[in-house]
């Protein structure tokens, strides 16, 4: 039964042959993401301006190749003993065959040091993973999905028990052990105030990863670090550093899981080599966003499926309850607790779209038994037909999409969007979406007319009208259609947003002569505690820039300076200050500014790459901070173009001519 660490199973697939049958598809998918689109295109000839032969990109996920031994090998590869559920019922381990034979576990034991317990019949083929847990009927409230078995009590008949006795995982340490029918250990694993000098472990004990606070220890999952191609995991070392909680790389550990995340079903960015390139859209806000994304909607003929933060454009709206007035199946995944709560405005769209017909959910933690997977639902794209896919940095607000924007000037935020056409990417979008709006997790939360926080707003409430803003002169009125773009890269959060994904191995990348242009809402000087340091608390984001231009890169960073707040140790200011200090200290060709071109603030997530003969441009949500590249869900496009590559790289520098260098040496 394949079940992986972080990934869901959806209540009709609780049949055992369905599930043993689920990890190949993952594979096989990935693979299929690479070579689908050019494979679709092979006989048509590529575009005159498109290249054929994608640059050798590194990814860190060839970096670490796990090894798959023709015996089977079973190794604990996850766990979690402070669970969501009351009394932690639904504390569970995970093991993983990592050899190449199928494996039948029956016999063997898992001891916690006081109680050993014995597994009943799970059959493993190489590289499954099954999970045991006290209570099935809790993990699969919290989790999505049923458990492979249960220990302490039959609380589903159709999951299978182990027997003897039962362990119960203290939340603040112990040590976890596998052992052949014999008795003889195969795997151990020592986390907390668990005693680290024995049944094989070496080194100091696992801990949660709580430098940063939003990482809860409630429900934290530890779990081994693994090569995403292969889906298995490291080298066993027996040391902390194999474990994500464990590992101190900052791109690779430092982390933490919980339940629910399919960090193994996203773990590979989705890729795309084009031979024939698909027409791409590329929208700047507030320029020239609004007709596009209108234009969008307004063709949906079967479905528009909307995942965002934030849904609260009257204009857009309205064309998405006509177009469920049409039999449009409109469906929406908003964030239950976006920052400063939950307005009106959002009530109003869900309830609009909900009478007309569409679906709208919210991922929230207060209700019921929810505990939100997520800190923040914070992605934002859409799907339209299964055809079309829309990528942005931008909420739906007339803030970032304002319809005064075709009369020449308007206020808005900068930020920029893509829409493509391509079957891969769709496909991983859908998936993402589906996966994400699920209604098997507790944390997915209908409208519901009547409901004080998740329905109707006050009686009698109408939005605002809208009304045309002066201030910002338009300067790219019409979006650019791209016909060069010959690569892409979909990647999320928490799943492949540093390590792996395309980011941080086109930083790693650039040499002497390479350009960088990054343009953020915010860009943290440093992760971890909120009174940590740079060099304690890398953020391997910032770090990357600035090595970038000590090989001899180009580097210029644009942060906002209208949500910014100059007294935080954490904000914009510090970072420039921080980054121009090292500029000037070791003469490197590195700059950072913080500004408002656009009057209502940056809050685009860009980077900008030209690196030799290759052009990259990435867009989407995900911001600067911690939180938001292990935490949050996330998604971002990056597509190599020089034409996109140039046409963002105007709008860059017009945007660095508006403001002034901060300077401030420390």
């Amino acid at each position: 039964m394949i079940i992986h660490p972080i990934q869901k199973v959806p209540k009709s697939h609780r049949l055992a042959i369905i599930k043993r049958n689920h990890t190949l598809p993952i594979i096989v998918l990935a693979v299929l993401l690479v070579f689908s689109s050019a494979r679709v295109t092979a006989d048509t000839p590529p575009h005159e301006s498109a290249t054929d032969v994608a640059p050798a990109l590194y990814l860190p996920l060839t970096a670490v190749q796990a090894q798959t031994h023709g015996a089977p090998r079973p190794l604990i590869v996850a766990f979690v003993p402070d669970g969501l559920a009351g009394n932690d019922v639904d504390e569970a381990i995970a093991i993983q065959n990592t050899g190449a034979n199928l494996l039948n576990l029956a016999g063997w034991h898992i001891s916690d040091g006081e109680s050993t317990l014995t597994l009943p019949e799970l059959m493993l083929a190489a590289g499954e993973i099954v999970w045991c847990t006290r209570e099935a009927v809790a993990f699969e409230q919290q989790w999505g999905f049923l458990p492979d078995c249960e220990y302490e009590s039959d609380s589903d008949p159709s999951v299978p028990n182990a027997v003897g006795g039962v362990p119960r995982l203290s939340n603040t340490g112990d040590e976890i052990v596998l052992l052949l029918p014999g008795g003889s250990e195969i795997d151990s694993v020592v986390y907390g105030s668990g005693e680290g000098d024995q049944n094989g472990w070496q080194g100091s004990a696992l801990s949660y990863y709580q430098r940063n606070t939003r990482f809860a220890k409630s429900g934290q999952m530890f779990y081994r670090l693994f090569d995403p191609v292969s889906l298995l995991p490291w080298p066993d070392t027996d040391t902390a550093s194999d474990w994500a909680q464990g590992n101190t790389d900052p791109e690779h550990g430092r982390r933490a899981a919980y339940p629910g995340w399919d960090l193994y079903t996203f773990s590979q960015p989705a890729h795309v080599v084009w031979s024939n390139p698909p027409a791409i859209e590329v929208l700047v806000t507030p320029d020239n966003s609004y007709e596009a994304v209108r234009t969008l909607f307004a063709s949906a003929r079967r479905s528009v499926l909307i995942e965002t933060y934030e849904f609260e454009h009257p204009g857009l709206v309205a064309l998405l309850v006509e177009r469920a007035q049409a039999g449009v199946d409109i469906r929406m995944l908003l964030e239950g607790a976006p920052a400063g709560g939950l307005s009106d405005e959002t009530r109003w769209a869900a309830q609009q779209i909900s009478q007309a017909g569409g679906q709208v959910h919210f991922m929230v933690n207060d209700v019921e038994d929810a505990h939100d997977r997520y800190p923040y639902q914070h992605a934002k794209f859409a799907i339209v037909d299964d055809k079309r896919l829309l990528i942005s940095s931008e909420n739906f607000t007339t803030t970032s999409f304002p319809p005064d924007a075709a009369d020449g000037e308007t206020l808005g935020r900068r930020g920029y969007a893509f829409i493509v056409q391509d079957d891969a990417l769709v496909t991983r979008a859908r998936a993402l979406f589906e996966s994400d709006d699920d209604l098997a997790h507790l944390d997915i939360f209908p409208w519901q007319a009547g409901h004080e926080k998740y329905g109707a707003p006050p009686p009698g409430y109408t939005p605002p009208i809208f009304e045309n803003a002066s201030g910002y002169v338009v300067r790219r009125p019409i979006p650019l259609h791209a016909h060069d773009a010959a690569e892409a890269y979909l990647l999320t959060s928490p799943e492949s947003s540093l390590t792996p994904g395309p980011l941080l191995d086109l930083l790693h990348q650039t040499q002497a002569g390479d350009i960088i242009y990054t343009q953020q809402l915010y860009e943290h000087p440093y992760w971890g505690a909120g009174d940590s340091n740079a060099i304690d608390d890398p953020n391997p984001r910032l770090e990357a820039l600035i090595n970038a231009a000590r090989r001899g890169a180009t580097v210029r960073i644009l942060l906002d300076s209208f949500f910014d707040y100059p007294g935080s140790t954490r904000s914009n200011a510090e970072t420039v200050a921080y980054v121009n200090s090292v500029a000037s200290v070791e003469g490197l060709d590195l700059q950072a500014r913080v500004g408002n071109p656009t009057r209502l603030g940056i809050h685009a997530k860009l980077h900008l790459f030209s690196i030799g003969e290759t052009r990259w441009s990435v867009i989407g949500s995900i911001n600067g901070s911690e939180v938001s590249n292990k935490l949050n869900r996330e998604i971002a496009l990056a597509v190599r173009s020089t034409s996109i590559f140039d046409y963002l790289t105007q709008v860059f520098e017009d945007d660095w001519k508006t403001v002034e260098t901060v300077n401030v040496i420390r």
